[in-house]
């Protein structure tokens, strides 16, 4: 198993450098093969041309003065080194034979025709390779304009075996050079890209996988560079993104740890603070009078404690898996809500409709529902509290609405009260566990409880509006839950 994980195919399909190294040969060399298609079709023409200039020249010297003129056989040894079987020169309507091919007795070759003065691009190329790739040995009839002598036309017959044996040769050479240009070029800009982009991309992934197995540890965050471009930019960001974790975890254990603390010191406290509950009621019952006048502010006091214990140990066991969803009458829930609060002097109004099932956890939607009545009877309540003596006959009585609107995505629960309104500082941690109190002694914990039960059951929960004319809150539940 290892040795196949580690064999050269694994390496080439997951090494950056080693596709960056392949795909830069290939894509220099498919650059030079479309180099290669035209030239091939230059060099076929300078090869004619080639020849027509040798052609005309040597029929020049072979018309010359008789003491000045070429010998013919010197003159057949050079066509035959360029490889001319014969040569015809037309000026003025004159058509004159300076060499005429040896005719096979066995039947000429085939003859094949190139008029230099007419051919097209695409022509040329298509020829070109066209007997590149031929085969026999047929002749071909070239017709073209010498450079210094335009007003002259020179026809030469060549072998086509000659004329392929030199493109040949030419493509292979070209083909070799490509190779040898594309590897020394891939080379290069391997070595460039290598060390300006899959060295540094390198160190980005082993740290990101360092700092994955073991976040903890603040040495593993990155240490950015000098650069300036889009890398460096990437390091920065990264670094930037690991110390934030890296903060996040700290604090995260640090919460866990005290979390779990604060627990198991508020379930101690709250037996211990019911059994001075307890002892608060026999107190109440004291005949003496500075006794009796104190009972309510130590029965206030504990009541406050209990409620902050019950309220810590809620938040942290809010979890969605302990959700037990089940079928549940909305307006018989709230109705039970209003009843439980009808002590505190409210006037209530349930405008949810008869029969409006939702499925949902009864017991901590009742909890969600007699948080925020709870916390707007607070709000309608003036601050005569038994601490100053005051009497709950001096409460200041408003209202509070429960109503429902319901379309096809979602069910929106709305909890509406008369009283004064929220202040400004009060709105932006109102969902802050241990934040949103705007009462002495509040846990700031009804509001964060009841936004954790809502988020549990796939919902969500805001703040409407809240002024002088009193708060709306508004519980969006999936449409899903409701039937």
């Amino acid at each position: 198993m290892p040795s196949r994980m580690n064999s050269p195919k694994s390496i080439a399909t997951r090494s950056l450098s080693t596709k960056l190294l392949l795909l830069t040969i290939l894509f220099v060399f498919l650059a030079e093969i479309v180099v290669l298609i035209p030239s091939v079709s230059k060099q076929r023409l300078n090869w004619f041309e080639a020849r027509i200039e040798a052609a005309y020249l040597v029929g020049l010297a072979l018309e010359g003065p008789r003491d000045e003129m070429m010998d013919e056989n010197v003159a057949r040894q050079l066509f035959s080194t360029a490889n001319i079987l014969g040569v015809t020169v037309n000026q003025d309507d004159m058509r004159m034979l300076i060499l005429a091919p040896e005719i096979d007795p066995h039947g000429p070759p085939r003859m094949h025709r190139v008029d230099l003065r007419m051919q097209m691009p695409d022509t040329m190329i298509g020829n070109a390779w066209g007997t590149i790739f031929s085969a026999g040995n047929d002749l071909i009839q070239v017709t073209g304009a010498p450079r210094f002598a335009e007003n002259q036309v020179v026809d030469i017959i060549v072998s086509q075996q000659a004329l392929r044996s030199d493109l040949q040769i030419y493509a292979r050479n070209i083909l070799a050079l490509s190779l040898v240009i594309s590897s020394v070029t891939a080379a290069l800009l391997f070595w460039a890209l290598n060390w300006i982009i899959v060295h540094p991309v390198k160190r980005l992934t082993q740290n990101m996988m360092a700092f994955e197995a073991d976040p903890d540890q603040a040495g593993r965050i990155l240490v950015p560079s000098n650069r300036h471009d889009e890398v460096g930019v990437a390091e920065k960001s990264l670094a930037a993104m690991e110390r934030s974790i890296h903060e996040l975890l700290n604090e995260r254990r640090r919460l866990a740890a005290l979390g779990a603390g604060i627990s198991k010191i508020s379930h101690d406290l709250r037996n211990i603070l019911a059994s001075a509950q307890l002892m608060s009621d026999r107190l109440a019952k004291s005949e003496d009078p500075s006794v009796r006048k104190l009972s309510p502010r130590l029965i206030a006091a504990l009541d406050r404690a209990i409620v902050l214990s019950r309220d810590t140990l809620a938040f942290g066991r809010m979890e969605a898996r302990t959700l037990s969803k089940a079928p549940v009458d909305l307006r018989n829930l709230v109705e039970e809500v209003f009843d439980d609060t009808a002590a505190m002097g409210i006037a209530a109004d349930n405008k949810v409709p008869d029969d409006l099932i939702i499925h949902a956890d009864r017991t901590h939607l009742y909890r969600s529902l007699f948080n925020l009545v709870r916390n707007a009877v607070e709000a309608m309540t003036p601050a005569l509290t038994a601490e100053n003596g005051g009497d709950a006959s001096d409460a200041m009585i408003g209202a509070v609405i429960i109503g429902v609107e319901k379309n096809d995505d979602n069910i929106t629960i709305i909890v509406t009260d008369t009283g004064p309104g929220l202040p400004d500082h009060a709105r932006a941690e109102l969902f802050e566990p241990f934040k949103g109190s705007q009462k002495p002694g509040g846990s700031g914990l009804g509001v964060a409880i009841t936004a954790e039960i809502i988020r549990a059951h796939g919902g969500d929960i805001a703040l409407a509006h809240s002024d002088s004319e009193g708060t709306r809150f508004e519980i969006t539940l999936p449409g899903a839950a409701a039937s």
